[in-house]
């Protein structure tokens, strides 16, 4: 397929990349997902991490090329990284979310630049998409494919697919993040029941527990938004009980389905939030000692942050804190600019001015910051 020409893939060749995804996050190898991603959309790199921020070494990590890289290049590159532009324009998404990093940054007004010449080019980094797969404050995970400058720069068409496997790669990436742990163990059911710090709970495609752990049932106890009714999970108000049996539904039957699922932001009248996912568990894979189609429902706290704290601490103005509250909600730029009736690149300005402010570089610092401020 000529670069030229706009991607015209099959809803084969997606389901069969999708399904790699989910298998890289139950078994962790990013590879061959990394190489497929880079061979579909005929770029010459890509690049995959996901790090626990207070931890020197990644938990994972791929560098894929299709041409000899320049040993000392990447070195260069692994040091200054924080320099690179196309990192920091990447900032200003959340997770889940993609970006074609050339619509936000001129990358013509880079290439005499020393960082350029000494790092880009050599690494045939001059047309770059990927997106966030993880930004927690706790963890960061993101990827990227790159195109040199001799090749023609990335169609939307290409651009759609990113915007199609990122949800995914970002789920998988979660799923994979959670379970790293659970591998640790025999088999899933101890693991869950071992789980401290979270609500862990196995359910079928109708919300009925097969497992939970301590954690989960505590939570589900007097609560009015989450109870539990002849033994199946059940969310109030009634839309966020539709969404969660069509998530669970979706997990369960076709767990590497194309439609993005969200998380269930349940927000409390003291502030606290409960975030509540839902991901798919492959029964073929050994880890699961669970012999029904089922899938994996975590319940995340979330306390609430000091609002009037963090805004006098700053000097932030009111739409400044309304764009950082909704950031914290896992709001993307795209819908807010929507919600908020402005364009991106305004909303990617208001968030550089806010960052300015705070002192932080990105939105990792932010959520590390935010998090100094919850109750």
């Amino acid at each position: 397929m000529d670069k030229n020409n706009n991607m015209e893939l099959s809803v084969g060749v997606v389901s069969e990349l999708i399904g790699q995804i989910y298998q890289a996050g139950l078994d962790g190898k990013w590879s061959g997902v990394i190489d497929q991603l880079r061979d579909i959309t005929q770029s010459n790199k890509a690049l995959f991490f996901l790090q626990k921020l207070d931890e020197p070494q990644p938990l994972g990590f791929e560098f894929r090329t299709n041409f000899s890289h320049c040993p000392q290049a990447l070195a260069e590159y692994q040091r200054r990284t924080l320099e690179d532009p196309y990192l920091q324009v990447s900032q200003q998404i959340v997770e889940g979310e993609a970006i074609n990093i050339n619509e936000h940054l001129d990358v013509s007004s880079l290439v005499d630049s020393e960082y350029y010449q000494r790092i880009l080019l050599p690494l045939k980094s001059h047309y770059v998409m990927g997106g966030c797969l993880v930004r927690d404050g706790i963890y960061e995970s993101i990827y990227a494919i790159n195109r040199g400058p001799d090749d023609p720069a990335y169609s939307a068409s290409d651009f759609e697919l990113i915007k199609i496997v990122t949800p995914h790669l970002s789920r998988a990436v979660q799923i994979y993040k959670d379970l790293t742990l659970y591998k640790r163990y025999s088999s899933i059911s101890k693991s869950i029941l071992d789980q401290s710090d979270k609500g862990v709970l196995v359910c079928d495609a109708q919300g009925r527990i097969l497992i939970a752990n301590a954690f989960a049932n505590q939570e589900l106890e007097g609560r009015e938004d989450i109870q539990v009714t002849n033994g199946s999970l059940r969310l109030w108000p009634s839309a966020y009980n539709l969404r969660l049996h069509q998530c669970l539904t979706l997990c369960v039957n076709q767990p590497h389905a194309t439609g993005v699922q969200e998380p269930i932001l349940l927000e409390r009248p003291d502030g606290e939030t409960l975030l509540v996912s839902i991901a798919p568990l492959d029964r073929s894979a050994g880890l699961v000692d669970i012999d029904q189609p089922c899938c994996l429902v975590t319940l995340t706290k979330q306390n609430a942050v000091r609002w009037p704290t963090l805004m006098k601490e700053y000097g932030l103005t009111p739409k400044e804190l309304a764009l950082i509250q909704a950031i914290n909600r896992k709001k993307k730029l795209q819908q807010l600019t929507l919600e908020m009736g402005v364009t991106y690149n305004t909303l990617a300005t208001h968030l550089k001015a806010i960052y300015k402010k705070m002192g932080i570089h990105s939105q990792a610092e932010l959520m590390v910051t935010l998090g100094l401020f919850r109750s």
